[in-house]
């Protein structure tokens, strides 16, 4: 069983870019949400805002709902990369200093 498990050289690599992605719709849904006060600021009550609110709002609710879903996702996989990284290269701290001491 033990040598099916690989720990692939570039481990970290693969996940390397994750943090940066999460960062980014981070941001991404902060413009957003800057952008949801000042749409419900500017349109105003009437009925042409009245209007406008009906068509935009739901969508932009559904935008802000999609990205705060794939925010926490990418986080959860971020998560799990690092703490796989940290498990393999521990195992292999761990397995390396067995060999040493026979």
């Amino acid at each position: 069983m033990a040598e099916d498990l690989k720990v692939l050289s570039d481990l970290k690599g693969k996940f390397a870019h994750y943090e940066e992605y999460q960062r980014c719709l981070s941001d991404l849904g902060r413009t957003i949400l800057e952008i949801n006060r000042i749409n419900k600021e500017s349109a105003g009550q009437d009925e042409i805002g009245k209007t406008y609110h009906k068509q935009v709002d739901k969508p932009t609710e559904n935008l802000t709902e999609t990205l705060g879903y794939i925010t926490k996702r990418l986080g959860a996989v971020t998560d799990a990369g690092k703490q796989t990284t940290d498990t393999m290269a521990k195992s292999d701290e761990e397995a390396g200093s067995h060999v040493d001491g026979f």
